[in-house]
């Protein structure tokens, strides 16, 4: 049984916030639905059957032992420095996995105002709250604030991170997020040419352009104008 920090659960239940996101490339979609769980970079490392990339074994913050997550939206900053890498070129497919915001309670969660690679990540209630400060110093001690038209469930600073103890079950996953419908297609169809048929009814796939870039989601935190989110199911007859 996990074991769940009361006091954040609290927290995280009287807040806007609706939920925790996490990228992967989509290479590692079908190991995900296989497993039924997102692993963190730690057990990937472990698992000889991982066909997992070096980009994301590495792990800045020094916790490969937990699943790195965001807050509301997807750190979309980090992307764009991921695939900016050299070796990008061999996983240039990203999907955005939507969690349920309660697995931040999870004992042992550490929360960063910022991106956890700055360092500074902490448990508890209070660690949490300084996320949704009225002021918190970000990238190159650039301090970022919440202006009047900020979005009440996104953190100050755009990229602030939490590191939760893996794995993380798919029963957790809300939706998993394409940025277009032919990437969606496209990647529904190398997993019917793998064998993977279906994709657990309970996660609908979304298309949200908006939520693989990072300038829209900056400018959505800080004007709370939601990212447009589509529904996507495959063609007549198709699966998963």
């Amino acid at each position: 049984m996990t074991l769940l920090d009361a006091e954040v659960l609290a927290e995280l239940r009287s807040m806007p916030l609706e939920r925790l996101a996490h990228f992967t490339p989509s290479r590692n979609l079908r190991h995900i639905l296989a497993d039924g769980e997102l692993r963190s970079a730690a057990e990937l490392r472990d698992d000889v059957r991982a066909c997992f990339t070096e980009t994301d074994l590495q792990r800045l913050d020094g916790h490969p032992d937990r699943v790195c997550c965001s807050f509301q939206y997807p750190n979309a900053y980090y992307l764009s420095v991921a695939k900016s890498k050299p070796n990008a070129v061999s996983y240039p497919d990203w999907v955005c996995f939507l969690i349920d915001k309660e697995i931040a309670a999870r004992h042992g969660t550490l929360f960063c105002a910022r991106n956890a690679a700055a360092g500074g990540a902490a448990p508890g209630v209070e660690a949490l709250r300084r996320c949704y400060a009225a002021s918190v110093s970000g990238q190159g001690n650039r301090v970022r604030t919440r202006g009047a038209n900020h979005d009440p469930r996104c953190p100050t600073d755009v990229q602030a991170e939490l590191l939760v103890p893996g794995p993380i079950p798919l029963s957790a996953v809300r939706a998993i997020v394409f940025p277009s419908a032919d990437a969606a297609e496209e990647e529904y169809g190398r997993l019917l040419r793998i064998g993977i048929t279906s994709v657990p009814k309970s996660i609908p796939s979304l298309v949200s352009l908006g939520l693989f870039d990072k300038q829209l989601v900056s400018a959505a935190v800080t004007t709370s104008r939601r990212l447009e989110e589509t529904v996507w199911r495959p063609v007549a007859g198709g699966q998963p």
